[in-house]
């Protein structure tokens, strides 16, 4: 199939990219220092062969836009998609079907998807919008929001709060700081690592298992209908000391187990 290249100087910043591809994928990577924009643009198929031509191709400043056609005669084309960015860059992708990777040290990240899988690996902070695809999410050294209907999420780690609203997908989290919100109906939730703030975790059917760190004052407020509710933080309470709570773990389930623990040091 047809492979396109396009280079463009990157001018003074700050720097941006917004790509639009229905069907696919889109990798944008962040490479430090590098003095322009590369877009790489892959026909995977007859109808993004003819549309090739198509794709719009924009830059005002240090902002880059990269648009693929949606469809020709009820067929949607599927292209691949591949820029190269400094670091720190903006992005802002929208697809359906398409699968989003990001590569390098990213600046504020925001996605929307339908059925395409999300790979985040750095961002200062994120947004992200998807049906039915799974996200597996690095490091936000911000704030984390996500919405999702049926897809997993997978967060390794968060530096300014976290928020997830999801129906049937599993959420794991690894370590997090600050305000922590996670909502969903049928999926576990796992959180292994929380360092201060609030954490509220409501679900229907899904276990729920919350790590503290170590030496952090705790005031837990559990409530569940028929699931089993469980605490190990018992017995390290003079490690803790005295005064108020460092953390406030708020947990609701309907038939879900619970279990709070003490989180290995990081």
């Amino acid at each position: 199939m047809e492979i396109r290249v396009h280079r463009f100087p990157v001018g003074a910043g700050p720097y941006a990219v917004e790509v639009r591809n229905p069907a696919g994928s889109v990798t944008v990577e962040a490479v430090e220092d590098t003095p322009e924009y590369v877009v790489e643009i892959e026909a995977l198929d007859s109808t993004a062969e003819e549309l090739i031509d198509r794709v719009d191709l924009f830059l005002v400043g240090s902002r880059l836009r990269v648009h693929v056609p949606e469809r020709r005669l009820l067929r949607t084309p599927s292209f691949a998609i591949r820029v190269t960015a400094p670091t720190g860059t903006a992005t802002r992708i929208a697809v359906a079907s398409a699968d989003t990777e990001l590569r390098g040290e990213l600046g504020r990240a925001e996605l929307t998807g339908a059925s395409g899988d999300a790979d985040v690996e750095s961002c200062t902070e994120l947004q992200l919008r998807t049906a039915s695809g799974d996200a597996r999410l690095g490091t936000v050294t911000g704030r984390a929001t996500v919405g999702s209907a049926s897809g997993d999420v997978q967060v390794e780690s968060v530096g300014a709060g976290l928020e997830v609203k999801t129906a049937s997908g599993d959420v794991e989290v690894g370590t997090v700081t600050g305000d922590v919100s996670v909502s969903t109906a049928s999926g576990d939730v796992g959180i292994d690592h929380v360092s201060g703030g609030t954490v509220g975790v409501k679900t229907v059917s899904g276990d729920i298992e919350v790590g503290i760190a170590p030496g952090l004052r705790v005031w837990l407020d559990l409530s569940s209908l028929s699931g089993r509710m469980e605490s190990q933080l018992d017995g390290d309470e003079a490690t803790a000391g005295d005064g108020p709570a460092q953390v406030t773990v708020s947990l609701r389930t309907v038939s879900g187990d619970q279990r709070v623990r003490r989180a290995s040091a990081v």
